[in-house]
């Protein structure tokens, strides 16, 4: 109860350091403008660098400006300032697009770093995501280092809830049971194969036999 308190006052005090106007729309960006600026620390976000400092210069300053208005201070009017939220919010859900992209195809590619940075980039959605980055977390849990990330405090969310943990095959049994299914495959190609012999050892003896019986007739 008091971490939930201390949770619901942090986002108060986040969300009174924002302007008052437009607020819905302007909260979205202000508040996620952080975690994009770190994404220039990603390898795989290098190409976006200069992209995502000029966004970050604007929200910075469009944030100015909507302080201004809430003091009746600046000489941008209400209806060009929404402007401006409309178009950062273009490039903000650009950005939170690709992470998502990002994020299915570290799970699908098997990319720990890049699963383990767009997890811990908060940029995700959570509510699509939350049971597939869990599942990945237990099939690869012996390769991945989740302390002080995003995926740790799923994992404890579950265990302090008591609830049950994803039971599915690891990485390595995933491994196996593909191996087992080569090897059952091959066996059975093998056995395939051996019928086929034996069934035309088979006829060329029935053959013989009746050329044989046929040369004795005609003796």
């Amino acid at each position: 109860m008091k971490i939930i308190l201390l949770l619901s006052i942090f986002v108060l005090q986040l969300l009174a350091n924002n302007p008052k106007v437009y607020a819905v729309l302007g909260d979205k960006l202000y508040n996620n403008v952080d975690a994009i600026t770190k994404l220039q620390e990603v390898s795989i976000f290098s190409t976006y660098k200069n992209k995502i400092n000029t966004y970050t210069h604007h929200v910075k300053s469009v944030k100015e400006v909507g302080f201004m208005i809430d003091k009746n201070r600046s000489n941008t009017s209400k209806k060009e300032y929404l402007k401006k939220l409309r178009e950062l919010s273009v490039t903000n859900d650009f950005f939170i697009d690709l992470v998502n992209s990002y994020m299915e195809k570290s799970m699908s590619e098997e990319d720990n770093i890049l699963y383990l940075e767009m997890a811990n980039s908060r940029l995700i959605n959570v509510q699509k995501y939350k049971k597939q980055i869990k599942k990945y977390y237990y099939a690869h849990k012996s390769e991945l280092n989740i302390k002080g990330t995003f995926v740790q405090t799923l994992i404890d969310e579950d265990l302090k809830n008591k609830k049950p943990l994803y039971i599915g095959p690891t990485k390595e049994e995933l491994e196996k049971a593909k191996i087992n299914r080569i090897r059952a495959k091959d066996k059975a190609k093998q056995e395939a194969i051996s019928r086929s012999i034996e069934e035309e050892l088979t006829k060329k003896k029935l053959k013989i036999r009746e050329e044989q019986k046929s040369e004795l007739r005609t003796k």
